[in-house]
């Protein structure tokens, strides 16, 4: 039977920060005790998190409170407002998060926010991401802000997260550099593409770390998605707008899987100096590293030089770590990536009874219905070499045995 799909709506016509999305997906039901675990493994000094239940406008909402000894939090006025603290480069950052007591799956994602809001702020100021010193969003509530938000989603395991039309607010901002108008700078490059509401709010409503959030996260942007809904969230702001209330709204809930689209990353990098060794064990450690799928391909390269294209395709959140690898496992100085859709059939796996031996199969389905069946390979190529027989006979008694189990 096809899995329900889990859902997550995120409405951001408020605006959104860090705390704000965070707070929304622990009043949806993400267990505060993770989040917390998750905060004080940072090893980040005088770091202190805390809950409470406001209103806001009217809503009854949960308010996230990370604070450092000597640091007021202030949501939409927080660490994207410069107030002394040095700033820190991806590479301290990744340190800070990689030396976490955390699920890789928490840590990846973590970092590929910081990776985007890190290459925003470089377009934003004509500086190589190697260069960019985050001074408010480098700040230690606001890598609090992004670890607690993975770590909520982990939590949460929504198959399927779609993001209504963001608020960025307007007038101007003050941050470390000066005053800037709204939305700032790197907040627009990290929008681009995304839709915006256009609703009119004075002051900035979405901050630099809310729109790393939201659009790293984000497989769709739209209104309330059909589904049957399970859990309400709301997140509030530290202020109270008269317009409207100052809260993100998490909505959770599930719908027939049927051809579920989703999103990856898709890598690719040239090689022109590496051997066939050399590449397949890269291939190798990119799977390790979280790829889905990995291709070669053989190219003609620049002075007549013959060489290979890597694709890699991987899920956003494994996307540091896959990054990782084809850049210390390959001869290559660099990497291009983009993000793509996909769809995918429901899947599931199966194991059937040959005369060779236990054979698993990959079932995909589609609005419920089995449309296909198809033997893993490993377990084909294993029982040809156990029996000496050919991988074909393999595969075909374990095609044989699955439609004989489903007439």
């Amino acid at each position: 039977m096809s899995r329900d799909e889990r859902v997550l709506w995120i409405d951001a016509a408020a605006g959104a920060s860090g705390d704000m999305i965070l707070g929304a997906l622990v009043d949806a039901g993400a267990p505060f005790a993770a989040v917390k675990r998750a905060i004080a493994s940072l090893k980040l000094p005088g770091l202190r998190v805390a809950k409470t239940a406001t209103v806001r406008g009217a809503v009854s909402a949960t308010k996230v409170d990370i604070r450092v000894a000597g640091h007021d939090h202030d949501d939409h006025h927080l660490h994207e407002r410069g107030r002394g603290h040095h700033g820190r480069s991806f590479r301290q950052i990744r340190g800070v998060i990689a030396g976490a007591a955390i699920e890789p799956a928490v840590r990846d994602r973590a970092l590929v926010i910081f990776r985007r809001l890190i290459e925003a702020e470089g377009l934003a100021h004509g500086l190589a991401p190697d260069a960019v010193h985050l001074h408010e969003a480098g700040a230690a509530d606001a890598i609090a802000d992004v670890v607690g938000v993975a770590a909520a989603l982990h939590a949460l395991a929504p198959d399927r997260v779609i993001v209504s039309p963001i608020t960025t607010g307007s007038g101007t901002v003050a941050c470390a550099h000066g005053l800037y108008p709204v939305p700032g700078p790197a907040t627009s490059h990290l929008l681009s593409g995304v839709p915006l509401s256009g609703i009119d709010a004075e002051g900035e409503r979405l901050t630099p770390t809310g729109a790393a959030i939201l659009t790293t996260i984000a497989q769709a942007y739209g209104g309330p998605p059909a589904m049957t809904l399970s859990r309400v969230g709301h997140g509030a702001g530290a202020r109270d707008y008269p317009e409207r209330p100052n809260v993100v709204r998490a909505l959770l809930g599930a719908r027939r899987a049927g051809a579920a689209a989703s999103e990856v990353v898709v890598v690719e990098l040239t090689l022109d100096d590496a051997t066939p060794q050399l590449i397949a064990y890269a291939v190798e450690r990119l799977f390790a590293a979280g790829a889905l799928d990995v291709q070669t391909t053989s190219v003609q390269m620049k002075k007549g030089r013959s060489g290979h294209n890597l694709t890699v395709l991987a899920r956003p959140e494994a996307f540091d770590a896959v990054s990782r690898a084809a850049l210390s496992e390959t001869t290559t100085f660099g990497l291009r990536f983009r993000r793509e859709g996909r769809i995918e059939l429901d899947r599931s796996t199966q194991a059937v009874a040959t005369r060779f031996g236990r054979v698993r199969l990959k079932i995909g389905r589609l609005d419920g219905v089995e449309i296909r069946a198809e033997p893993e390979y490993d377990d084909c190529a294993a029982a040809a070499r156990k029996h000496g027989v050919s991988f074909d006979a393999v595969h075909r008694a374990a095609v044989a045995a699955r439609r004989g189990r489903t007439r």
